[in-house]
C-alpha cells in the first residue's frame, strides 16, 4: 500500500525526477498534462466535478499518509497538492495555450507567494495542511482567470 500512496502523491512518481527546488512546477505539468487530456471541463461540467471531488479527497488523504511515509512535513516529493491546485485553477476554462499558460502563472505565483488565506490554510495539519494552501492558490487563480474570461471572450 505504501508503493501506492507513493506513486500518487510524486505525481505518479515524477516529481523523483525533479531537481529541488522544483518539485512543485513538475507537480504543476503533470497537472497541465491532465487538464489536456481530460474531457473539455465546460462540455462535461459533471465529469470534470467527479475529478475535483474525487481528486481533492484521494489527495487530502494520499497526502497526510505520504507525509508519514516520508516522515518530513510537507515533504517536497508530494505534489498531489501542485497537481489538484493546478486542476482548480484551470476548471472550466477554454482549452486554449493562453488560457492554461496564464492559469499555470497565476496558480505558481499565489502557491510562491502564499498571500492571506493561502498561507492560513497551509497551517492544517496532515493532508489538509498538505493539500489546504494549494486548493486556494487555485481558487484564486480560477477566480482571475474567470473574471478574464467573462471580461473579454
Amino acid at each position: 500500500m505504501n508503493k501506492v500512496i507513493k506513486f500518487l502523491a510524486t505525481g505518479f512518481g515524477v516529481s523523483r525526477f525533479a531537481p529541488h527546488p522544483g518539485e512543485g512546477t513538475i507537480g504543476t505539468l503533470v497537472g497541465v498534462v491532465i487538464f489536456v487530456l481530460w474531457p473539455d471541463s465546460r462540455l462535461y461540467p459533471n465529469g470534470f466535478w467527479l475529478l475535483l471531488i474525487l481528486g481533492l479527497t484521494l489527495g487530502v488523504y494520499v497526502a497526510g499518509k505520504a507525509e508519514e511515509i516520508f516522515a518530513q512535513k510537507d515533504c517536497p516529493r508530494i505534489v498531489i497538492d501542485e497537481i489538484m491546485g493546478f486542476l482548480i485553477a484551470a476548471a472550466f476554462l477554454p482549452k486554449t495555450f493562453w488560457m492554461i499558460f496564464s492559469a499555470f502563472i497565476l496558480f505558481r505565483i499565489f502557491d510562491g507567494l502564499k498571500p492571506g488565506p493561502v498561507r492560513f490554510a497551509e497551517k492544517f495539519s496532515g493532508g489538509w495542511g498538505i493539500m489546504g494552501d494549494d486548493i486556494v492558490a487555485g481558487i484564486f487563480a480560477n477566480i482571475i482567470m474567470q473574471i478574464v474570461v467573462f471580461r473579454f471572450f
